[in-house]
């Protein structure tokens, strides 16, 4: 009975150990994916960083005046005059709650 009790020990030792190294090599592998996830997410912010500055840089207003003036004809643009622009109260609103906050804001403005 007592070399049933030690044999039943050993494969429970045996098992316990196989378990405990499986999970260690799961715990591992999901740290270096974690790992390069991170290093991904850290290439994606220096790259949104870059497309950020980027942007800033196209969308300067004196290269857009000198590109508005260069392809002046090829645009077909017009100039800007203060009659072009129109009353926020000829804006139709939407018939909900923000419509009407917008209108009660443009009724206080006048």
């Amino acid at each position: 009975m007592k070399s049933f009790l030690y044999l039943l020990a050993g494969v429970a030792v045996v098992l316990a150990a196989s378990k405990t190294y499986q999970i260690n090599y799961d715990v591992q592998q999901a740290e270096m994916r974690v790992s390069k996830l991170l290093r991904q997410i850290d290439k994606e912010r220096e790259a949104i960083a870059v497309l950020e500055v980027e942007w800033a840089y196209l969308s300067r207003p004196e290269r857009l005046r000198a590109l508005a003036f260069t392809y002046y004809d090829e645009l077909g643009l017009d100039k800007i005059y203060a009659e072009n622009f129109g009353d926020i109260s000829e804006v139709p609103m939407p018939p909900d709650e923000i419509g009407q906050a917008v209108r009660q804001i443009v009724a206080r403005m006048n």
